[in-house]
C-alpha cells in the first residue's frame, strides 16, 4: 500500500446517506427533524476532529451528502485546519437523474461545491456503475464513516457493507438502522 494514502486515509472521514425523502424531515432545512440532523452531524464531526481527523469527504448528492458538507462549511470557521472534498459522480446535469435534485437542492450543491477545499468528478456523463463506483472512492479514501443508514436497501447500504468489509469506523446517525 502507499504510504501516503495510508495516512491521508488515517485522518479522512467519508459521508453517506439517503436521499432528501428518506431523511428526517425530508431534509428541508427548516423542519425541526432536519436541524436535528445537521446538529447531530456538527456534534460527531467535532468529535472526529478533536480525534485529529481533518479530510472530510461527501459524495455531492442532493440529502444528506449535501447536509453533511454544510455541516463541515460550517465547522471550518472554528477549525480552519479541516478540509472538505467533494466527489461527484459525474458532471454533467447530474441533477436530471434523480427526482431530489429540485431547485434547492441544487443551488445548495453549486455552494457547496465553490467552498469545497477540492472537488472533482468521476466522468463527465452518467454511466452504468458509476455511483457505486464514486461509494467506493468514498470509502477507499477514508478510515471512517459518518452516514444516515435506515436500515432500508440502496446505495447507503452498499456503501456501509463495502466500508465495513475495508474496516472502516461506522457512525451511523440514524437510531432505527443500527441493528
Amino acid at each position: 500500500m502507499d504510504i501516503l494514502n495510508d495516512l491521508f486515509r488515517e485522518k479522512s472521514v467519508c459521508f453517506s446517506g439517503h436521499r432528501p425523502q428518506r431523511l428526517p424531515g425530508r431534509g428541508e432545512p427548516d423542519a425541526p427533524e432536519t436541524r436535528e440532523l445537521a446538529a447531530a452531524l456538527q456534534r460527531r464531526i467535532s468529535e472526529t476532529v478533536a480525534r485529529g481527523m481533518d479530510t472530510f469527504i461527501n459524495g455531492y448528492m442532493a440529502g444528506f451528502d449535501i447536509l453533511a458538507a454544510e455541516q463541515v462549511v460550517v465547522l471550518k470557521a472554528k477549525h480552519p485546519q479541516i478540509r472538505l472534498i467533494s466527489i461527484a459522480p459525474f458532471s454533467v446535469r447530474y441533477y436530471e437523474h434523480a427526482k431530489c435534485w429540485t431547485d434547492e437542492w441544487i443551488i445548495r450543491a453549486n455552494v457547496i461545491c465553490d467552498l469545497s477545499d477540492f472537488s472533482i468528478s468521476l466522468s463527465e456523463h452518467y454511466m452504468h456503475g458509476i455511483y457505486y463506483e464514486r461509494d467506493r472512492e468514498l470509502v477507499d479514501r477514508s478510515g471512517e464513516l459518518i452516514c444516515y443508514w435506515d436500515g432500508g436497501s440502496g446505495g447507503t447500504k452498499y456503501t456501509m457493507d463495502y466500508a465495513r468489509s475495508k474496516g472502516l469506523i461506522i457512525h451511523n446517525l440514524c437510531k432505527s438502522g443500527n441493528r
